[in-house]
């Protein structure tokens, strides 16, 4: 007598899998036509979207700056945050250099901020210098071509313009632009960047008026238009 099965309450048998009409078999294997289908549609959204590149200009570069002087350049950006801080100054390395540090290689009066704009774009003066970093606690400079290096110092002969927003430490936003110094061109000595202003020349006393001398008028000696007399 065959055995009864008996079903428990509450428990339900699944439905017997079928297969789909997608399943081929080819050469032992199953291909699931259907899925890789999707799978080729879907594939490339699996890796990392790629961010919006930022671009930087800088205008003039090469730079003319006098010697141990320094100029302001027009910087010009694109991809930034929107409506976020924007920091840009000069470096003396790049911030893909493994051991840059915003701290230790780029110059803190070298470096303006601005208000960012709804679309990430913007502009800004930055001072270039010529000489030695101008706080003079750091040891480099941005130097032209055959410019005297003090001992001791980093004497580059390529700087950077770094352009970054939110903070002054934030790499991944971070655009940068090699620029250089030169003389040519006699540029305008400004004084070194940081320098208390020159004042201007005081100006020149007004002349003395000169002292007054005896005239004669009709037979009366005058002095400043009084009549004076000589006594022996």
């Amino acid at each position: 007598m065959a055995a009864t099965q008996r079903r428990r309450p509450g428990v339900t048998r699944p439905t017997a899998l079928r297969r789909p009409s997608a399943l081929r078999r080819r050469g032992g294997r199953v291909v699931a036509a259907s899925v890789l289908a999707a799978g080729c549609a879907i594939a490339p959204l699996a890796g990392p979207t790629a961010a919006a590149q930022g671009r930087i200009t800088v205008t003039p570069n090469p730079v003319p700056v006098a010697a141990n002087s320094f100029t302001e350049v027009r910087v010009e950006w694109t991809g930034q945050a929107p409506d976020t801080l924007v920091f840009a100054g000069v470096c003396v390395k790049s911030t893909k250099d493994p051991d840059f540090q915003v701290g230790i290689h780029c110059s803190p009066l070298a470096q303006v901020e601005t208000n960012g704009t709804g679309d990430g774009r913007g502009s800004a003066l930055v001072p270039v210098f010529r000489g030695r970093e101008p706080t003079t606690d750091l040891p480099w400079g941005c130097y032209a071509a055959g410019d005297p290096v003090p001992p001791g110092v980093l004497g580059a002969t390529t700087c950077y313009v770094l352009v970054t927003s939110d903070v002054v430490l934030n790499n991944d936003d971070a655009v940068e632009l090699a620029v250089t110094v030169t003389g040519a061109n006699n540029p305008v000595d400004r004084g070194v960047l940081g320098g208390p202003v020159a004042a201007a020349p005081a100006p020149a006393p007004a002349a003395a008026a000169p002292a007054p001398t005896p005239t004669q008028v009709a037979g009366t000696t005058t002095l400043a238009g009084a009549p004076i007399s000589f006594t022996g």
